[in-house]
């Protein structure tokens, strides 16, 4: 029996994770599950799948969740003593699900575990890719991404020689606004950017699918995950979600992988080790369905300054990436509560990027006191 710890449980990936999970009552043992304070859906969790052990980073939401639950459940009361626990008692698999940068040590903790990390946290390896994979190297930890772009290329990139490829394309699906000029979307509100055609996904990474900012984070993981050369990635637009990544070889052929837009896939992979038939009931591919549209498109030219400073990004192993995914935070926070307008998002991004000093980040505790000065810098403005 596998022992699985889930940061994010309540999120999307973690409630799709937990739904592959009890269909093998006999594999997996619940350790640890994270959560921040979606107190409902925590309490409906906790009492349907019985975890040995929970962590609620805000603490009032945390008081709330331990009266509705089994006494027997332990809730641990701060972060440090969740990682004291799982340094002594390792999980067999790790699964890092809460986006933005809460429980990013747990993910560095899960990298060095030795153990299985299945990663679908995407600022981690934007913002500490570099250190996270070196973790995962020297640990000898099995890493598999759970993004549905990423571990199309998983598959795909198995015994493949790099230097034969000239190009990795990643899709887009473009979010709500697909196909619609920059100049348009300013009077979008949040509730219609938050409606995405393909995805059933949380509040931020809805928003970062809207202003492609999530595909541009995307390339960034590809560079760490799988070691691509930078000028080597690019971005096209999809909007059925089925083709998830291409190969573009030397000789011209390409090589696409295609599936179902389901993180169902990818999860049940990762958990199990294999392809299962069990998966392909329910997620099957019927290429031959009059629904079925594969065309693609450019990425849109009016958003090329995002795709050039991702570029940037990629090019550095400084805290690049870093102020990249802090200025978004900020930026998709403020849009969500009505304070700046879509477009503006942008804006905040692009006017401050290369303000701000670059400079080499050596540990968490160095990349959270950089966060918090880029988040002071743009407060004081």
């Amino acid at each position: 029996m596998n022992r699985i710890s889930i940061f994010g449980f309540t999120g999307s990936i973690g409630t799709q994770a937990l739904s592959v999970i009890e269909k093998y009552p006999s594999k997996f043992e619940l350790d640890v599950l994270v959560c921040n304070k979606n107190v409902s859906l925590a309490v409906e969790l906790i009492r349907k799948h019985n975890p040995k052990n929970v962590f609620v980073t805000d603490s009032k939401a945390r008081s709330e969740i331990m009266a509705s639950c089994c006494s027997e459940i332990n809730f641990f009361d701060s972060m440090n003593a969740v990682r004291v626990y799982l340094s002594d008692n390792k999980s067999d698999i790790y699964l890092s699900a809460i986006s933005s940068f809460d429980c990013i040590d747990l993910t560095i903790d899960a990298a060095k575990s030795g153990k299985k990390l299945l990663l679908a946290n995407k600022e981690s390896l934007v913002v500490f890719g570099k250190q996270i994979m070196q973790e995962c190297k020297q640990a000898q930890t099995q890493v598999i991404p759970i993004d549905s772009e990423h571990f199309s290329l998983f598959t795909a990139l198995k015994n493949k020689d790099l230097s034969e490829i000239s190009k990795v394309y990643l899709t887009a699906s473009g979010g709500p606004f697909v196909g619609q000029k920059l100049s348009e979307l300013d009077s979008k509100t949040p509730g219609e950017a938050l409606k995405h055609p393909n995805w059933d996904m949380g509040a931020k990474i809805t928003i970062d699918s809207a202003t492609l900012v999530n595909k541009c984070f995307e390339l960034i993981e590809a560079k760490h995950l799988f070691s691509l050369d930078p000028e080597s990635l690019d971005i096209m637009i999809h909007r059925q979600s089925i083709i998830h990544s291409m190969l573009e070889f030397k000789d011209g052929s390409v090589e696409a992988q295609m599936s179902q837009p389901s993180m169902i896939i990818p999860l049940a992979y990762g958990l199990l080790g294999e392809h299962s038939q069990d998966v392909k009931k329910d997620f099957s591919l019927d290429l031959l369905n009059d629904n079925i549209d594969l065309s693609l498109e450019h990425f849109p030219e009016d958003r090329n300054k995002l795709r050039e400073l991702t570029l940037d990004v990629m090019k550095r192993e400084d805290n690049s990436g870093l102020i990249f995914a802090t200025l978004n935070d900020i930026a998709v926070k403020k849009f969500l509560n009505n304070e700046i307008q879509f477009g503006e998002i942008y804006n905040l991004i692009l006017d401050n990027y290369y303000l701000i000093d670059k400079k080499e980040i050596n540990s968490i505790q160095e990349l959270e006191a950089n966060r918090l000065e880029i988040v002071k810098l743009i407060d004081e403005k």
